[in-house]
């Protein structure tokens, strides 16, 4: 039998008993799924496009035999049509395991080419957001250890980066700048096209190459990431935050930049990152991105009519609740709130109690006691420790959002 959640099929486990499969598929069908953020079920179409490369197609496509041939086109296929979809090369996507792997290789990988080059890490500088995911953060953490300097670019009380303050933290030493697209947490969207349109013009000034590096894991299903627009020279990609497969990401690196592959090994993927390519993946992706972009705009208007719906009724039902970040500068897929003296922690789990899936922060930063994109706002310790992040996605409904804020009303009231 198939468990239905908010219209995603799941395959029972065969070690369940009948009774409880039975049970457990009514509750997960009655289930409201706001944690789109953090991961998205993966579309039925991308899993039909990916199902004949598991078994039928399975060749390596770094083999010169009909097998490896077959996987050969089905890769390049989907890696231009990526391309395409992102204003892009073929040659510039790389293919890697996550979107952590690709804001890693971008970085690490442009520092450690500058290093191959004869230049000393100390005398290289970064520029990074206060806001960035924690694959960036820790991985400039790292950098700065080895030796890097690490300038932080602060946001502002919605969470949009100071773009005054960018080119004062300009030096002749800068050779990278790392702003992310979409924020995670919050979903503000930062004005990288403006960063790029200023970095060009301090190239052009001081004949330096200062490089832009920006996550867009989260922008694809919302907002336009072609290559021309945007004006980036590295830009990262998850598969599984736009209804696609986990396990793939794809980094794109413009023409005429190199980087050091982080890895060791074959000369896959223009020998920027060894390993043999997981070709039923790649296509997965490529047809999530193809998805994406056709619903792109359809779903935003009516994803932004269901989000501004959450957040004139949180402010009449519960007008202590403040909301992070701005109310138009974001994705329409993000609502994220901080009440005050909640539990936040506790209250996610009242919620999941009540068949409802959100979360307090990232995903990725299980063990920190609070939020530091919401700190970043200037908001106080108890406002960082309460925030609760609600996104949502394909499958949301009006009724759910409804739900959601009568659960929500009711946890509040409950703990005066």
């Amino acid at each position: 039998m198939r468990i239905v959640q908010a219209g995603v099929r799941f395959r029972t486990p065969a070690f369940l008993a009948y009774p409880i499969a039975l049970s457990y598929s009514v509750f997960m069908s009655k289930r409201i799924y706001l944690d789109y953020a953090s991961t998205t079920p993966l579309d039925r179409q991308v899993e039909r496009a990916m199902r004949p490369y598991w078994s039928k197609y399975f060749g390596n496509a770094g083999s010169v035999h009909h097998e490896g041939v077959v996987a050969s086109k089905a890769l390049l296929d989907a890696r231009t049509k990526i391309a395409r979809l992102i204003e892009a090369h073929a040659d510039e996507i790389v293919f890697t395991s996550s979107g952590t792997e690709a804001n890693n290789l971008a970085m690490r990988g442009h520092i450690m080419q500058l290093q191959s080059k004869g230049r000393a890490l100390s005398s290289m500088h970064i520029i990074v957001s206060s806001i960035e995911h924690s694959s960036v953060r820790e991985c400039v953490k790292r950098l700065e250890r080895e030796g890097v300097r690490v300038s932080i670019l602060p946001v502002d009380t919605e969470g949009i980066v100071r773009v005054n303050e960018f080119e004062k933290l300009l030096t002749p030493e800068t050779v990278l700048v790392s702003v992310m697209y979409v924020n995670n947490e919050i979903g503000t969207i930062q004005p990288i096209r403006k960063l790029a349109g200023i970095i060009r013009a301090w190239n052009q000034k001081t004949n330096q190459k200062v490089l832009l590096h920006t996550d867009a894991c989260q922008a694809p299903l919302y907002l336009p990431v072609g290559q021309e627009y945007l004006g980036a020279d590295f830009v990262s990609f998850d598969g599984h935050k736009i209804c696609g497969p986990k396990g793939i990401g794809a980094l794109y690196v413009r023409r005429g930049t190199e980087i050091v592959s982080l890895f060791d090994g074959g000369g896959q993927e223009r020998g920027r990152r060894p390993s043999t390519e997981s070709v039923p993946l790649a296509v997965g992706l490529a047809k999530a991105f193809e998805l994406a972009h056709a619903r792109r705009e359809k779903e935003s208007k009516r994803l932004r009519i269901l989000r501004d719906f959450f957040f004139s009724e949180i402010k009449q039902r519960i007008p202590s609740a403040l909301i992070n970040g701005g109310e138009e500068t974001r994705v329409p897929a993000n609502v994220n709130i901080s009440i005050s003296q909640l539990d936040a922690e506790f209250a996610v789990i009242q919620l999941d109690a009540a068949g409802i899936a959100c979360s307090t922060k990232s995903s990725c930063l299980r063990d920190e006691g609070e939020s530091y994109v919401v700190r970043a706002l200037g908001r106080t310790d108890d406002s960082a420790k309460s925030s609760l992040r609600f996104s949502l996605g394909i499958t949301t409904k009006k009724s759910d959002i409804k739900q959601v804020l009568a659960e929500l009303e009711s946890i509040v009231h409950s703990k005066k």
